[in-house]
């Protein structure tokens, strides 16, 4: 499980392996072997990939389930949402470092976008 979580962030992270090699100085079969479950990375290790990948060691270290134990229920829908949508996460990855006007104007761009779609006659 932890195998497919770190193959999962990476790949999001549109990195290969070559490049983790680069960034974190772990041979590329290394952390193959960690993505394949045949190698058992150390804490230290999820730390330094979970820095690369931009998330939190938690992501990493513990299941889904163990996670929605942990994060208020109403942060673990978005989290949920987010794990499975990599669309959407890239997205919000994008845009996490607009300003709060932007952002409230990108919303009503959306808003106007459902309310097209939702109107009659289309």
């Amino acid at each position: 499980m932890l195998g497919k979580r770190l193959r999962f962030y990476r790949q999001r992270k549109r990195l290969t392996l070559k490049h983790v090699e680069e960034k974190t100085g772990l041979h590329a079969s290394t952390i193959s072997g960690y993505e394949r479950g045949v190698r058992e990375p150390s804490y230290q290790v999820l730390r330094l990939l979970a820095e690369v990948y931009g998330i939190p060691v938690a992501y990493l270290a513990l299941d889904e389930r163990e996670i929605r134990e942990v994060i208020p229920a109403e942060i673990a829908g978005t989290l949920e949402l987010l794990t499975k949508r990599p669309d959407i996460a890239d997205f919000v990855e994008e845009i996490k470092d607009f300003p709060q006007s932007l952002v409230k104007k990108l919303h009503e761009v959306v808003r106007d976008i459902r309310n097209l779609q939702q109107s009659p006659g289309k």
